[in-house]
């Protein structure tokens, strides 16, 4: 429980840091974070999981490193920015198809085959990549279906991600 309430602080933190640093479309993902967060931890399904307490650190570690990153602290090249991104959506891939996978275990949506869930979640993950981008787009104000370079590299990178997402899954399965 005090891991929790520690979590929920470093929520309660990042939220008046992406308000100080003026990247309101964070706000965004914090919210749909931290409500992810609270309906999984009062579900008993999830609190069943013997690696829940890591899965929460983990989506509270991403948050951050999205705001630090975000806050552009340092002020490096663009060039090391460039590549800060790049991990950070790496990063997405793997978090977001966690969580997939766990909503998919408590909704009981899972198939015959622990191959096709994997193959489910990778589509779903791609597809959300996908509209994130085009989220983004509206929210800057920018043609909403107009896919920049940078843009088309983050969705290669999520789909870099969403791969070794399911690569490292089937290596697990295996294993077990």
């Amino acid at each position: 429980m005090v891991a929790k309430n520690i979590q929920r602080v470093l929520f309660l933190i990042l939220f008046f840091i992406i308000i100080f640093i003026k990247v309101y479309i964070l706000l965004v993902y914090e919210i749909l974070f931290f409500i992810s967060f609270e309906y999984l931890n009062s579900n008993k399904k999830y609190l069943e999981l013997s690696c829940h307490k890591l899965y929460n650190w983990f989506f509270v570690s991403f948050l951050t490193f999205i705001v630090l990153v975000r806050a552009d602290l340092f002020d490096l090249s663009e060039q090391f920015d460039y590549h800060v991104n790049s991990v950070e959506h790496l990063f997405f891939s793997c978090i977001i198809c966690l969580l997939l996978s766990i909503y998919m275990q408590l909704f009981n949506l899972n198939f015959n085959k622990r191959f096709t869930n994997l193959f489910v979640i990778f589509i779903l993950f791609n597809i959300i990549g996908f509209l994130n981008e085009y989220f983004q787009n509206f929210f800057q104000q920018t043609p909403i279906f107009y896919l920049k370079e940078n843009d088309l590299k983050d969705i290669g990178i999520n789909f870099i991600g969403s791969s070794l997402f399911l690569i490292l899954s089937l290596f697990y399965n295996f294993k077990n």
